[in-house]
């Protein structure tokens, strides 16, 4: 069979695993780069390292690399080879999850809020949490993002469920509200130059790094921490690939196999 055959069979196979189009693009693309590395020599365990050594001068970050050797070994498994490259190794600590008490204890950091300041922060440590939202997306919300009747917060393609008790004092925080900026997350400095505003990034880590200082054990946590957590339980609980992606919000199948592999 020849190389080009190999790579329409394994096309369709990769549209078995109803995987993204995009994603599928992706696959095709990595494989191809391996191959014309090969330049119709044989896929061998020796052939294989030297594409690894290769990849690690051309590129500097491990999770592109292991991304793209991820993708060869999707298809030397799908090829019946007996090899497989091994990943480059990534420790641990660069996935940081909370335990589960120390998860609790976070949520209830502010248990009875009642200012426009103890609501907007009660309400973005839970957003941040259970939205699976990146800092960047938390702070480009606006109030139109918010569906209440459907307990649902959308941002461009992205969407995320509220629960009772955050609706129950988003509303609170909404009706306090008397301003007319469109942002949900906003500054109330009234001696500053930015008071409504939206909250930059910047703000939003330190707002969690205040808090993170209350616990009984001090963290030093910020939102990539509670992303990683909201995973791992979900992992904890069952969840597959797919899930994990959706609720994550990850833009390819590719990504988020990867991600769910480091959990």
């Amino acid at each position: 069979m020849t190389q080009a055959e190999n790579i329409k069979k394994y096309q369709k196979y990769l549209h078995t695993k109803k995987i993204s189009l995009s994603s599928q693009v992706t696959y095709l693309w990595h494989l191809k780069h391996f191959l014309a590395y090969l330049d119709k020599e044989k896929i061998t365990p020796k052939n294989c390292e030297k594409y690894r050594e290769f990849l690690l001068h051309k590129y500097k970050k491990i999770a592109t690399i292991n991304l793209r050797l991820s993708v060869i070994n999707d298809y030397l498994k799908f090829s019946k080879q007996k090899q497989q490259i091994t990943l480059l190794s990534i420790e641990k600590q660069n996935i940081h999850v909370l335990t589960k008490k120390q998860l609790s204890e976070y949520l209830n950091l502010l248990p009875h809020p009642s200012d426009l300041l103890s609501l907007r922060d009660k309400i973005l440590l839970e957003i941040l949490y259970y939205s699976g939202f990146k800092a960047k997306t938390i702070v480009s919300l606006e109030k139109k993002d918010l569906n209440l009747n459907k307990n649902i917060i959308s941002y461009q393609k992205q969407e995320a469920k509220l629960n009772n008790t955050t609706k129950f004092y988003l509303l609170k925080y909404l009706q306090k509200r008397k301003d007319e900026s469109p942002y949900l997350f906003i500054n109330f400095d009234h001696a500053g130059k930015n008071k409504n505003q939206a909250l930059s990034v910047r703000s939003v880590e330190r707002i969690i790094e205040k808090y993170s200082h209350q616990m009984s054990d001090v963290l030093r946590l910020n939102p990539q921490v509670l992303r990683h957590t909201l995973a791992y339980y979900l992992k904890q609980n069952g969840a597959q690939v797919a899930q994990i992606k959706k609720a994550l919000h990850f833009q390819s199948d590719l990504a988020a196999e990867f991600y769910y592999q480091k959990l």
